[in-house]
């Protein structure tokens, strides 16, 4: 016993009799939660309790004393009883059990209640407590808090036999609570930390991939989900560098700590859209020790295309300027010889006669109709644009005239219109169109394999434009050409001038459309859309 006894104990002790207390009948909590409402406060308070329960059983660990450690939350509720079996027995014969409410006004001078109460680490040692069943027990109690908030969580008692009492145990039991609240807040940061991360991580329109220092994938947000088509929970877990087109990029960051940024990459979509990234990874470090790898997709597609662009409009522009000095310089002649030759075939046999005729002639237009294509990508059109259905501008134009080609050449035609795009119309030149399909059905041809060939024409509505797709059963089109057929004068044909496509693709332009190409080696398919005429 203390020479003098805490002020606090003796105002408990007060209470106790103001409220007729026997201090010779021991009281017993009159307050306990439901099943449910413990189940609830536990699963709360889940968190609190393992972090409490692992200090404070380490304590006991460290004493050679038999004790008892209760665990109780800020209100005074029992949540946790742990210890010696031999003491937790005893007090569970005395009605002293989980989810009872330890308050001086029922339960008398308790340490759980005094130590809430007084914010601050408290013993009551033997007949300091006010009922005289308590006098052979020594208790120590500490309040523990979020050390930032200052707000009360609850508190951690020891109960043991008086002749086990140590001014010790108090301090053993303030360092475990200290410790008990660096961890809790510690936990709490983390939690906090991980949040913010997580919102960064899922906001940021950025693809993420986060690895360990091994290559597995530890973080994988929606954005690169979205990119790569892969779903967080089907990579997780799964090493870099067997799933990833950038996995020889992690493999060097981890093994050689390397570092990579504005790396250009290119992949093909489902839908069969090239996708363009710029790639940056850099390794994670702690104390100096590598411990990951961390990588981002920055989707630049839209800024390549309106780069290429830039560049389709600079080539224009150099071809504009070529094609005028040819106008000038080729065309005129070409004029004068063939009047020239015309007026000569008049004075010439008939033998010299069908060569002008037969070859010289026919070679001049040629030469004629190249320039006319030239000139036709630089300037700008000035066809007069009509509103067209679209089931009426391919069954009864495009398919018609296709339809007798296609018998001359033995050539199956298809064609099917989605209803969705049957009644939409188009703003357009019915002969510049014509000229497109007339194009690709001649590069089909010249693509033709042993097999008879078959070509197929799909109208159907996407978005806020008509998609024609025209498809064919040819020999196809390599990757490294596909790359090229668009630009002037590059053709894959030995007589080709390498203008149709070229042309085809600025009369597209001309209609705010635009005109894509794919094959898979087993045959073309040309992919043309064109803003549709809003109602």
């Amino acid at each position: 016993m203390r020479e003098t006894e805490p002020l606090y104990i003796t105002r408990s002790k007060q209470i106790c009799r103001e409220m007729g207390m026997d201090p010779n009948e021991l009281a017993r909590p009159k307050r306990f939660l439901t099943d449910e409402k413990i189940e609830m406060k536990r699963k709360e308070y889940s968190e609190i309790l393992s972090v409490v329960s692992y200090f404070s059983n380490k304590l006991a660990g460290s004493l050679e004393a038999p004790i008892l450690i209760t665990i109780s939350d800020a209100e005074g509720y029992l949540l946790e009883i742990t210890g010696n079996e031999l003491i937790k027995s005893t007090v569970e014969t005395l009605g002293i059990k989980i989810g009872g409410l330890f308050a001086t006004e029922d339960t008398g001078t308790n340490v759980i209640s005094l130590a809430l109460e007084q914010g601050h680490p408290i013993s009551i040692i033997g007949e300091e407590h006010y009922h005289t069943s308590l006098f052979e027990i020594a208790c120590y109690g500490a309040p523990f808090y979020y050390k930032d908030e200052s707000s009360l969580l609850g508190s951690v008692c020891i109960m043991t036999p008086i002749m086990f009492r140590n001014p010790l145990l108090l301090n053993m039991l303030s360092q475990t609570v200290e410790t008990i609240e660096r961890e809790l807040l510690l936990r709490k940061q983390n939690r906090q930390l991980n949040i913010l991360n997580q919102i960064l991580i899922s906001r940021t329109r950025n693809g993420i991939m986060i690895t360990n220092e091994k290559g597995i994938i530890i973080e994988f947000n929606e954005y690169a989900e979205e990119l790569s088509k892969q779903s967080r929970n089907s990579v997780l877990g799964k090493c870099i560098y067997d799933l990833m087109l950038t996995g020889s990029y992690y493999k060097r960051v981890l093994e050689g700590e390397e570092k990579f940024e504005n790396e250009e990459l290119k992949f093909t979509a489902d839908d069969g859209s090239q996708i363009v990234c710029l790639f940056d990874i850099q390794p994670i470090y702690e104390n100096n020790k590598l411990i990951g790898a961390f990588g981002q997709y920055r989707d630049i597609t839209d800024r390549y295309a309106m780069e290429e662009k830039i560049k389709e409009a600079e080539k224009d522009a150099l071809a504009g300027r070529i094609a005028a000095g040819i106008a000038h310089e080729i065309r005129n002649p070409l004029t004068t010889v063939r009047g020239y030759l015309q007026f000569l075939q008049k004075e010439t046999d008939d033998n010299i006669s069908e060569l002008f005729s037969g070859l010289l002639i026919p070679e001049i237009d040629r030469a004629n109709k190249i320039i006319s294509d030239f000139l036709r990508i630089s300037k700008p059109s000035r066809t007069k644009f009509e509103s067209i259905p679209v089931n009426q501008l391919i069954t009864d134009y495009i398919y018609k005239f296709l339809k007798s080609e296609s018998f001359l050449y033995n050539v199956d035609v298809e064609i099917e219109i989605d209803p969705s795009a049957q009644n939409l119309e188009i703003l357009c030149s019915r002969e510049e169109l014509l000229q497109v399909f007339i194009n690709l059905f001649q590069n089909s041809l010249h693509a033709k394999r042993d097999v008879p060939l078959k070509i197929n024409i799909q109208a159907i509505r996407v978005d806020s434009s008509v998609q024609f797709i025209f498809s064919d059963n040819g020999k196809g089109i390599s990757s490294a050409a596909l790359t090229h057929i668009f630009e002037p004068f590059y053709s894959t044909k030995d007589e080709g001038t390498g203008l149709g496509l070229a042309v085809s693709r600025k009369i597209i332009e001309s209609h705010g459309g635009s005109m894509h190409a794919s094959s898979d080696g087993s045959g073309t398919k040309f992919m043309i859309e064109i803003p549709y005429v809003q109602q």
